[in-house]
């Protein structure tokens, strides 16, 4: 018996020098970009303005997207998808038919990358390119900043 006891205590002993000295790495924080995010973006030499209402799910990010024409009018309509890794957002928005309000048959998808900022005042910035579509107007690449609007996510 005591050279069980003695035996346990020797195995005890030594799984007690087996200690772990790695530094556990830090998660990368995941950005919530839920909310109203609103900027200009010029269609054409006419700067209307662009709306983002997403909506974010784990790091799932949804929702409608709009280019408004400074008179009110609603030039495009489309859906975003899109992926939030920390604070990067890669996204895709579709185009369907009736998207585009001036051409109905028209369909097309835009896609880009976004890095959020998370502060009193929230904002995104990359950029938005036009990667296919069946319109007459094509809008370039071009780079974009957003605002979340306050009272909208956190």
């Amino acid at each position: 018996m005591t050279t069980r006891l003695a035996a346990a205590l020797v195995f005890i002993l030594a799984l007690g020098g087996c200690v772990d000295n790695t530094t556990p790495s830090t998660p990368t924080q995941q950005v919530t970009l839920t909310g109203r995010w609103t900027g200009d973006l010029s269609v054409q030499g006419v700067t209307g303005q662009t709306v983002w209402t997403l909506t974010q799910s784990g790091t799932s990010v949804t929702g409608p997207v709009t280019i408004g024409l400074p008179n009110g009018v609603i030039y495009v309509n489309g859906s975003l998808t899109g992926t939030v890794a920390g604070s990067t957002l890669t996204y895709t928005i579709a185009v369907g038919s009736n998207g585009v309000p001036t051409q109905p048959t028209c369909t097309g998808q835009f896609a880009g990358t976004m890095t959020a900022s998370i502060a009193t005042v929230s904002t995104m910035t990359g950029r938005i390119a036009l990667m296919s579509s069946s319109c007459a107007i094509q809008i370039p690449a071009t780079n974009l900043t957003l605002t979340r609007q306050s009272g909208f996510g956190q």
